[in-house]
């Protein structure tokens, strides 16, 4: 108990220090382009500051990267590991109405101060098989400029960026070579390049109005330090009262199985962090509490859904812009027949591999010996590290071994990696369901709670032998970390009978920049004809903001 209490006072003196600094996180997001069709991706990089008292310290690992409509509704959310810059992408959603559509970009620590405090960047889509448009409305939030998002009002001229090209036209599929130099001495620069259509790459705004003054004190929700994160309370099920120091377990299903525990706060709180898994992941989340019989979880939400408004400006077309849409419409749908998108299947985890827990003491498998009718006869005929004890009419058991505190913890009962409380349940499974039981007879730490040793039994068509699972278990689908980065864009098809029709060039999202080196990019244009412009923008040390532009043709 007592070291439960000192878990509580640092959670909370941890809160009231991030209290003091909650306006201190900064984000600017850009793209690749500002116009889009519907199938396309989007491609954008993320530049990340940290407050700047913690700026040697661990802080937001996780970035929650949303496409919205102007009324905030989703329409694809991903999350990404975040550092000083981080590079994405997303697929979007074909048959949408062409208008204007906003990512949206944000920490958990920014939503203590609510939507205000999160980035959103305007996009134009269309959609050349839906007539239908977005409603206009643009009453919301003012933009600001890109510069200012970082609470650094100055910016760096475009001569302090060099971008030099030997020619200023070249012909189709042929090789351009660019020289870039950066001026300030002072501090390196971290950029992005984009190479596209003149044209594609304007109309954008950047929205931020800043945290309000009323949420300007809370911290309800801490900074994800460690990574993508589960957090809830758990509560009385009667009466809804908190249920304080309740364990809480986390089973992650399916391939790469894993297991997770810990206590919650005296509020019923609790909080895990995740390992770096990719894609939906099921999740069984239980709890037991010694005085609380029964219990339910609540389960916070991973994305922000918090209302807003942002603006929905009319589609102004004219011929320039309808001339370059239906071109984009034509490449997309090329690329689309030519260039399928390739989906990567995860490899499954062979059933046989390890769990969390490592290699077992001892492995028993229950077809090696004579079938027995209950597992109760399993475990005294055949499995001797484990003894089922009766106190009261009620039966547990236990781990028998060298360590005493085999006797002080109970041990962890496990069924396919699902925690379970009820031994009278597990008993009650059928040993024909049962492919092995693996044990640990020594003492066992997970997260910060003890047990005294493993019990772990196995299926053999990974069912969980149809036992009655906890009744205050949650089955959750959660979404984790998409690992796939935003990938440098460079040279396009090779294959001369094959169209190139790419409506980005080129864009490469890592490019670093000091004074004292400069640094040579190259890309070959496609099949098009017509203007493009080379646009540069990013950030320096500083947190000064550049942008350089560069225009050539193809002919």
């Amino acid at each position: 108990m007592r070291y439960r209490s000192i878990c509580t006072a640092l959670l909370l003196g941890l809160g009231l220090l991030l209290g003091a600094q909650i306006q201190q996180e900064g984000l600017v997001l850009l793209t690749d382009r500002g116009h889009y069709i519907s199938g396309e991706t989007i491609n954008y990089k993320a530049f990340y500051r940290r407050p700047a008292e913690s700026s040697d310290a661990a802080w937001s690992r996780v970035l929650y990267v949303e496409l919205i409509l102007p009324n905030g509704t989703p329409l694809v959310q991903s999350k990404v590991l975040l550092d000083t810059s981080t590079s994405g992408s997303l697929l979007i959603p074909e048959g949408l109405s062409s208008g204007s559509y906003y990512l949206k970009a944000y920490t958990r620590w920014m939503r203590n101060c609510g939507p205000e405090n999160f980035v959103y960047t305007s996009l134009r889509i269309y959609d050349p098989y839906n007539e239908q448009v977005l409603p206009v409305d643009t009453l919301g939030w003012e933009p600001r400029p890109v510069e200012t998002l970082l609470n650094q009002p100055e910016m760096h001229g475009s001569d302090m960026l060099e971008c030099l090209l030997p020619k200023d036209s070249y012909g189709t599929r042929e090789e351009v070579v660019v020289d870039l130099n950066w001026n300030f001495s002072h501090a390196p620069a971290n950029l992005i390049i984009s190479v596209a259509r003149s044209g594609l790459q304007g109309d954008q705004s950047y929205f931020r109005p800043g945290c309000s003054e009323d949420s300007q004190g809370a911290s309800d929700i801490l900074p994800e330090t460690q990574g993508l994160s589960l957090t809830g309370q758990a509560v009385s099920f009667t009466d809804r009262t908190s249920a304080p120091y309740a364990t809480i377990y986390v089973s992650v299903l399916g391939g790469d199985r894993d297991f997770f525990c810990n206590y919650s706060d005296s509020a019923g709180r609790f909080y895990f962090s995740f390992p770096e898994y990719a894609g939906e992941r099921d999740l069984f989340v239980s709890a037991y509490h010694s005085e609380i019989d029964e219990l339910e979880l609540l389960i916070d939400r991973d994305f922000s859904q918090d209302a807003l408004q942002l603006p929905s400006y009319p589609v102004r077309l004219n011929d320039t812009l309808t001339e370059l849409i239906t071109e984009m419409s034509v490449n997309a749908q090329v690329s689309q027949q030519y260039y399928p998108k390739q989906v990567l299947i995860q490899e499954t985890q062979a059933p046989e591999e390890l769990l969390f827990y490592g290699k077992p003491t001892s492995s028993i498998k229950f077809d090696d010996f004579v079938n027995l009718p209950t597992l109760e006869e399993y475990f005294v005929e055949v499995v001797p590290q484990v003894a089922v004890r009766r106190s009261g009419g009620v039966r547990r058991l236990i781990i028998q071994g060298e360590h005493p505190d085999l006797s002080i913890y109970p041990p962890l009962l496990m069924i396919d990696g699902v925690a379970i409380f009820d031994i009278e349940a597990v008993l009650a499974v059928s040993p024909r369901l049962i492919d092995r039981v693996e044990i640990v007879n020594a003492p066992y730490i997970r997260g910060n709670v003890s047990f005294g040793g493993i019990i772990s039994l196995i299926s053999k068509n990974n069912d969980l032998g149809y036992i009655d699972l906890p009744s205050s278990g949650l089955l959750v689908n959660y979404q984790m970390l998409d690992l796939s980065a935003s990938d440098t864009i460079q040279y396009g098809i090779q294959d001369p009978r094959l169209p190139d029709v790419r409506n980005t060039l080129y864009w490469n999202p890592g490019l670093e920049l000091n004074s004292a080196t400069g640094k040579r990019i190259s890309f070959r244009t496609a099949d098009l004809k017509g203007e493009y412009e080379i646009l540069i923008r990013g950030i320096d040390s500083t947190g000064k903001y550049v942008e350089k532009r560069t225009g050539f043709s193809v002919e």
